[in-house]
């Protein structure tokens, strides 16, 4: 049996949520009617099996950032998004832990409208999955997905997104790019769209592949140490995820640890 802990979510505003987690444990996060929250969420501990879900009621506007520190995880999110209510859900790798991850986003009633981002650097397996599902007209869904693979990375992602028939009007767009550093890597990227219904929008965009040597030979040239190159191209993948919030000291938190991870700082 897992452990679960509902949070719910009635004042607007930004909150903080840290959880050391282990084995198996679900989380509930129930976000009221018109409200307009911002939440920073840590998962941190060692084997952990952690399901979330985000209920996001109708006219609420819900920004997340969820980073996972855990050294191995299965992750299993479900988020429901309801009339007039939107959702961006933002999710932060750069641990060198393994993950396996699967999204699912309902677009439950008209209006719900869901911005999801996958942010990651892969020097272990990753493997991930998302979904997004229009269950009525005029809804909207963004997958982005940002990665950058190192040496002995295993990296797959794997994004749909699914209008059903009778979701007329609704738009379903995603992007993904993937950067890899080494020859010793694996690196896949499936994009999937299923539409059963005509009169809607939707689109899919993918690249995959090494650095520019010309734009490394440059960097260099201007005295960058080659991983110090390296690092400041890794940066335009990873710097998306700095905007989920919008908290400028904690975007600039972020843009240094990242920074940092990157070897552009010692």
């Amino acid at each position: 049996m897992s452990e679960i802990k509902e949070i719910r979510i009635e004042e607007n505003g930004f909150s903080s949520h840290h959880f050391d987690v282990h084995g198996e444990q679900e989380f509930i996060f129930h976000i009221g009617k018109h409200r307009n929250v911002s939440l920073s969420i840590t998962y941190s501990g060692k084997d952990a099996q952690v399901k979330s879900r985000f209920i996001c009621e109708e006219g609420s506007q819900t920004h997340v950032l969820l980073r996972n520190e855990v050294s191995q995880m299965k992750m299993d999110d479900v988020s429901e998004i309801y009339k007039d209510a939107h959702l961006t859900l933002g999710y932060l790798e750069i641990e060198d832990g393994v993950v396996l991850a699967d999204n699912k986003v309902y677009l439950k009633e008209t209006g719900a409208d869901a911005h999801l981002m996958n942010v990651c650097i892969a020097q272990s397996k990753k493997h991930y999955h998302v979904l997004c599902v229009h269950e009525v007209p005029y809804t909207s869904g963004l997958i982005e997905n940002y990665a950058v693979i190192k040496e002995h990375g295993d990296y797959s992602m794997e994004a749909c997104g699914k209008i059903v028939k009778g979701a007329h009007d609704s738009a379903s767009h995603q992007a993904s790019r993937v950067l890899t550093l080494s020859n010793q890597q694996s690196s896949e990227v499936i994009p999937l769209l299923l539409i059963d219904e005509n009169d809607v929008k939707a689109s899919h965009a993918t690249t995959l592949g090494q650095p520019d040597e010309n734009q490394l030979y440059y960097l260099q040239s201007r005295g960058l140490t080659r991983e110090q190159a390296l690092g400041l191209l890794t940066i335009g993948y990873m710097m998306p995820i700095t905007t989920v919030l919008d908290d400028e000291k904690l975007a600039a938190e972020l843009k240094n640890e990242i920074e940092t991870k990157v070897g552009l700082h010692a």
